[in-house]
């Protein structure tokens, strides 16, 4: 087991206040305090304010928490080819990938054939895909191929 040794060292806010009055020519009273990322934040201001000396409580909630870091679920698309970028019926922008348009072709698949056949191809990249990606791909290719079909289809009569 590795020991460690911590050093502590606390600095009251009076003494750096102090420290940057001598340094700069600032306002009278210092208002707030607050740590951000890696800097100290000093607020100061000509007049004086009683919210500091009502409620020190308040000093306390004025320090942000970091938001923890969550990874954001990406799907592995490397190596597909893009056929065409879209925006679909629900508003968000999207790709539409060549193996999807290849599998997705073929009009005697039911649904659940269909989307087995989205899976199966999202995990042969190395995916491991939830219901709602699987979805994802799954409504967009076939919004794109119904897109298609009515461009050509209405081309075809004219």
């Amino acid at each position: 087991m590795v020991e460690e040794v911590l050093t502590l060292v606390k600095v009251p806010i009076s003494e750096i206040e102090e420290w940057m009055r001598t340094k700069h020519v600032l306002p009278k009273v210092l208002t707030d305090f607050r740590i951000e990322e890696n800097n100290l934040i000093l607020y100061f201001s000509n007049e004086h304010t009683t919210q500091r000396e009502s409620n020190p409580q308040l000093l306390q909630t004025s320090i942000r928490k970091r938001r923890a870091h969550r990874k954001r679920n990406r799907m592995k698309t490397r190596g597909w080819e893009v056929i065409a970028r879209m925006t679909n019926s629900k508003g968000q922008k999207c790709a539409i990938y060549k193996p999807f348009v290849k599998a997705l072709q073929d009009r005697t698949l039911n649904s659940e054939e269909q989307r087995k056949l989205v899976e199966k191809i999202l995990r042969s990249n190395r995916n491991r895909p939830s219901e709602t990606s699987i979805q994802y791909f799954l409504e967009n290719t076939i919004e794109y191929l119904q897109n298609q079909e009515s461009k050509t289809g209405s081309g075809n009569s004219a």
